[in-house]
Parts: structure tokens; C-alpha cells; sequence
């Protein structure tokens, strides 16, 4: 994605952020009189160990917040989007009036702190893996309007991005099989009305897989599969033709099991459906 694409939708994202917090005014704020105008800097401090995601969503806010009362603002980061920060390192510089930084401060650093907690989950699951040629894979099970910025982190911890949402690919689960008296009946009209070749499609056991391996889809998924069944599934499928993606009960205990497997994808809705923030602090100094 392109750098202005790319703001485009983190400035829909901080608008909307902007607005939950301030509607019209900091009534905290506002009752510091002179003081709020003065210009002071403050610091921002990892208290974890991490992977640093969302600068242009934390910039972006500042950015905001300062055209609405005109005042000066100047950010200096120490650190590069995606670099490794250190618990104590400090992040970046703001210089700015005490009310810019004051009304900003918690917006800006829930997206940073978001962000990277999802960059360095990825990170983690991503060497569990050792340098594996299979790739991390997120999922729809994001936070509602939050979905770009969410696979923007998956992207600046090492993973890959699924399909966007239902407008992009062609992927049939479980409940849409459920529709059909069978599965051997899901197929044989599904295939009336698309190229089996071009779409995913989800199998839950070896017998469905039989069937579906026939076709040679473009993508098998693997729903909650055990390992031994895993390993069966390989031997059905035609890896010439159709790649293989392994989901349900994954997570960072585990993983290292599925490395040596010949798969190529995992997809992990643990990555941003169970958000664990970096902890990041923002001093003002006197």
C-alpha cells in the first residue's frame, strides 16, 4: 500500500478516535488558563520490550489536534516504524503547547500502543516458526472500523494479510456448506457458478477433503484439523495445484509444531482479536 493510501485511512481512523475523546473541548484542560498555552516538550518511553508500529496514526493526531489551535508542534522520532524498541527507550520528542499535548496524548498512544502489540505478536509467532517458508496469515476477527490499521501492524511484524473483508475473495466456511445437503452437493453447484481453480474453500475432515481434493482449488483450508490429520491431509492434496492453509487452536504454545509441515499458510485470529498493548508511557518535562 502507498504512503498516501496508507494515511488516507489512518486519518479516517484518527478523526473518528479524535472526536469519541473531545467532542468540542477539554474541559480539564481548559481550566489550566495561561498555562495550557506554554510550549513544553515531552518524551514518550516504552515500558516493554517491542516492535514499534503506528507512527502515522500517532503523528496524525498531533497533526490534528494542533491545526484546530493553530499552535506549533514538532515530533522527533528516535525510532523507525517497525524497528525493535527496548523497556526504558525513548521513543520520540513532542514539542508543543501543554493543551496540544495534553488533549492528543491518550488518542495518540492508544494507537501506538494497539499497533505495536499486534507488530510484536506477529513478531513472536513468526519466529516460532524459525524461519519457515510458511506465512502467518491475519484473519476478520479484527476490531470494527480498526481492520486497515490492524493488518498494517500484521505487515510491520512479519505476516501476510488475508483477504481484506467479503468484497475480495471468494472463501466458503463451514456455515456456507451448511446450506447444501451435503458436501459433495455444495460442490456440484458452487462449481456451476465459478472456477473452483480461483477460490478457497474450508474443509473440516479428511472425507470432505477427498472429495473437494478432485477439484484442485485454488486454497484448502484446514479448519481445526489435529496434527496427524494435518499430516494426512498433505498427502491428498495436489501441491501443484492447490496450497494448503491451517486455522483453528493455533496460538504461540503451539506453533512450533506446524514448522516442518509442507502447508503454506497459517491464518491466526489470535493476532488481532487478542490485543496485548505495548506499554507506553508520555512525560511532559518542566
Amino acid at each position: 500500500m502507498k504512503k498516501s493510501e496508507l494515511k488516507k485511512i489512518a486519518l479516517k481512523d484518527i478523526l473518528n478516535a479524535v472526536q469519541e475523546d473531545l467532542r468540542g473541548k477539554d474541559l480539564t484542560t481548559s481550566l489550566l488558563n495561561n498555562k495550557r498555552k506554554e510550549i513544553v516538550k515531552a518524551s514518550v518511553f516504552s515500558n516493554d520490550e517491542a516492535i514499534l508500529c503506528g507512527q502515522i496514526w500517532f503523528t496524525l493526531v498531533f497533526e490534528h489536534v494542533q491545526k484546530k489551535y493553530n499552535e506549533k508542534l514538532n515530533i522527533k522520532w528516535h525510532k523507525k516504524e517497525g524497528d525493535v524498541i527496548k523497556k526504558g527507550q525513548k521513543i520520540c520528542e513532542i514539542i508543543s503547547s501543554r493543551e496540544i499535548i495534553l488533549i492528543s496524548e491518550r488518542t495518540a498512544l492508544n494507537f501506538l500502543q494497539m499497533l505495536s502489540g499486534i507488530s510484536t505478536k506477529t513478531r513472536r509467532y513468526v519466529k516460532k516458526l524459525n524461519d519457515s517458508k510458511i506465512k502467518i496469515l491475519d484473519t476478520r476477527k479484527t476490531i470494527p472500523n480498526l481492520r486497515h490499521c490492524q493488518k498494517y501492524a500484521v505487515k510491520i511484524g512479519g505476516g501476510f494479510n488475508h483477504r481484506e473483508g467479503l468484497y475480495d475473495e471468494v472463501l466458503f466456511k463451514e456455515n456456507h456448506i451448511a446450506s447444501f445437503h451435503s458436501f459433495q452437493n455444495f460442490i456440484e453447484n458452487i462449481e456451476k457458478k465459478i472456477d473452483l481453480k480461483k477460490i478457497s474453500i474450508e474443509v473440516e475432515n479428511l472425507r470432505d477433503l477427498r472429495i473437494l481434493c478432485k477439484y484442485n482449488p485454488k486454497n484448502v483450508l484446514l479448519d481445526n484439523f489435529k496434527l496427524p490429520q494435518i499430516k494426512k491431509a498433505i498427502k491428498l492434496v495436489n501441491r501443484k495445484k492447490t496450497t494448503i492453509e491451517v486455522s483453528g487452536n493455533i496460538s504461540l504454545r503451539n506453533i512450533h509444531s506446524f514448522k516442518d509441515l509442507k502447508i503454506d499458510y497459517i491464518s491466526i485470529g489470535d493476532l488481532t482479536k487478542n490485543i496485548e498493548s505495548v506499554d507506553f508511557s508520555m512525560l511532559i518535562e518542566n
